[in-house]
């Protein structure tokens, strides 16, 4: 890993407590679109799939539950108190068929040939190699195997509207320090390049945002993060102490604005397939 990669002490949003229950809301909010990604890429009873970033293991309880009991969940994280989390909301569920390996993505020592799907959500956007995990997820599946994958493809589609230029400040905030660890908010935008890389074909690319407001479950999932990132881009060097008390105050006048408008940030539902011998 180098140096500007970032780690658990340098990752924006964090892994905490705090992140696990964030994390928790996103899927609940998210799992329909996630349950049509998997419908349509044909996830069946007995297969074996990877669940690669897989938190604190929201996702991966849902995998479990479908693969059922002949089935298998390989659920791949860095951070071992998301994995601690899974462990123990797996056993609340009688959950039997989920195996947790903990390892950054880049050191991970890929199984070959045992997956017939593989899942990630956002989590190639944040690798300084994404085409080093899709040569890994090639390794992993099986041959005729399919990865289905959440990724951002426009982060700067993400708005608050009435808009004021603090917001853009936060935006562009956040694109740096995401670049400056070496990941990409755009990394949908490179996958037909990269499948085509590893022979893959694509099956789906399909754009998904919201338009929500205030009030709205949906709102939730970003203007909790809003309320927490500002402080932790002060603490990395990316937005100025006045911004972000700007652009929280900003934040809270849009909540209360029956007016408002939040757009989520763009994202692409992506399925590729691995060629058959």
């Amino acid at each position: 890993m180098s140096q500007a990669t970032l780690d658990e002490e340098d990752y924006i949003i964090g892994a905490n407590e705090a992140e696990v229950q964030r994390l928790g809301l996103q899927h609940a909010l998210w799992r329909e679109a996630a349950l049509g990604a998997w419908r349509r890429a044909g996830l069946k009873e007995g297969m074996t799939v990877m669940d690669l970033g897989c938190g604190p293991g929201y996702a991966a309880f849902d995998l479990a539950q479908l693969v059922g009991p002949q089935g298998r969940v390989i659920a791949v994280d860095q951070s071992e108190l998301f994995l601690q989390a899974l462990e123990e909301g797996a056993r609340a569920r009688g959950l039997g068929n989920i195996e947790t390996r903990q390892a950054a993505i880049e050191d991970f020592t890929w199984p070959e040939g045992e997956c017939d799907r593989v899942w990630s959500r956002w989590v190639l956007c944040f690798l300084p190699d994404p085409d080093a995990a899709i040569a890994g997820i090639d390794r992993a599946l099986k041959p005729g195997g399919v990865f289905m994958t959440q990724e951002y493809v426009d982060y700067r589609s993400f708005r608050l509207e009435p808009a004021e230029p603090v917001f853009d400040r936060f935006v562009a905030a956040v694109e740096a320090s995401w670049r400056h660890f070496e990941g990409d908010p755009n990394i949908g935008r490179r996958f037909p390049a990269m499948f085509r890389r590893h022979g893959w074909s694509i099956e789906e690319m399909t754009p998904e945002m919201h338009a929500v407001r205030p009030g709205e479950a949906l709102w939730r999932w970003p203007a909790s993060w809003l309320k927490e990132a500002p402080a932790r881009l002060v603490e990395l060097g990316f937005l100025a102490p006045e911004d972000a008390a700007g652009f929280l105050e900003f934040v809270a006048q849009r909540e209360a604005d029956p007016d408002a408008l939040l757009m989520t940030p763009m994202v692409l539902t992506a399925r590729a397939r691995k060629p058959e011998l």
